[in-house]
């Protein structure tokens, strides 16, 4: 009997740089998405500032995997709820939530959505429909479902969008959710943050399948590993899925490969790292990459 093999090495499943496809897109629609994929780097690169002054205390970095964020999010209507984590800046700023009270939220002042109760995105906001996060990160894919049943009954066309991370997809709660949403047909679209480590913890010490997509076959939906640090094909993916749960009425479980280029929160640091795993990945950084390919266009 041939041994399954381990998980495979995220690297692996990228040949050579991130490649786009511009063709279809308008120079109006890719500066737009430009700008959503810049403008959560330049808050967390203010946020970083802040942290060293102390005026926050603390920060869960998201550099290196904006693009799955503010892709899902450009991808979904502005009614459509999505249940968020830590390194989901991008959603929000995507979303068009008003900064000031944004920045209050991270600063624990009352202006901030919590009113101070909180310093991170521990919260949600019903009018932009985003739910706030667990932190023990497959807990909240349950909730998911039930916002989705809801929908389901309103009979409203619309999907759940929910984020986990790879550390996430190995607690109960992951497959009990992924088995509900198959068995009562449920419109959620599950997506995997596989940024490579689970606090500490390598993929490949979490896992064995070769793609966490893998996984949806055991539930009879749809799987599909994509590139997440290329912000066009997340979106495409995300637009796609929900094509595909509307029109089958089954959940769709979406893995992106990408990679957290800093701490699990900024205390922490990043000495567990390999060094070349790092030199690797900043050359996949989604922001840079995508300016590259729009120069390289005259766009």
């Amino acid at each position: 009997m041939e041994k399954v093999k381990k998980c495979q090495d995220p690297r692996a499943f990228y040949e050579g740089a991130v490649r786009y496809s511009l063709k279809g897109y308008s120079e109006d629609f890719l500066k737009k998405v430009y700008r959503a994929l810049l403008l959560p780097r330049l808050i967390e690169e203010r946020m970083l500032l802040y942290l060293r002054q102390g005026r926050i205390s603390k920060w869960f970095s998201a550099m290196g995997q904006e693009a799955i964020s503010v892709g899902a999010t450009l991808a979904l209507d502005e009614d459509e709820f999505i249940l968020t984590m830590h390194r989901n800046l991008g959603v929000f700023t995507t979303r068009g939530f008003p900064l000031v009270r944004l920045f209050a939220q991270l600063q624990g002042k009352r202006q901030g959505f919590t009113k101070g109760r909180d310093r991170s995105f521990h919260f949600g906001y019903l009018p932009k429909k985003l739910i706030g996060m667990i932190s023990h990160l497959g807990a909240q894919l349950g909730v998911a479902c039930g916002v989705a049943l809801g929908e389901k009954l309103e009979k409203s066309g619309k999907i759940v969008l929910a984020f986990t991370g790879d550390g996430g997809t190995s607690e109960g709660d992951f497959h009990e959710a992924l088995n509900l949403a198959s068995v009562w047909e449920l419109p959620v679209l599950f997506f995997i943050e596989n940024n490579g480590y689970a606090i500490s913890t390598p993929v490949t010490e979490q896992y064995r399948a070769r793609r966490l997509s893998d996984r949806a076959i055991g539930y009879g939906i749809f799987g599909e590993t994509i590139d997440g640090n290329n912000v066009l094909e997340v979106y495409e993916a995300v637009r796609k899925a929900k094509e595909r749960i509307l029109e089958e009425g089954l959940p769709v479980l979406l893995e992106g490969i990408t990679f957290r280029m800093r701490g699990h929160e900024e205390a922490s640091g990043t000495k567990y790292v390999p060094r070349e795993l790092l030199e690797f990945w900043r050359e996949k950084d989604p922001v840079l990459c995508f300016e590259k390919a729009l120069l390289q266009e005259k766009v």
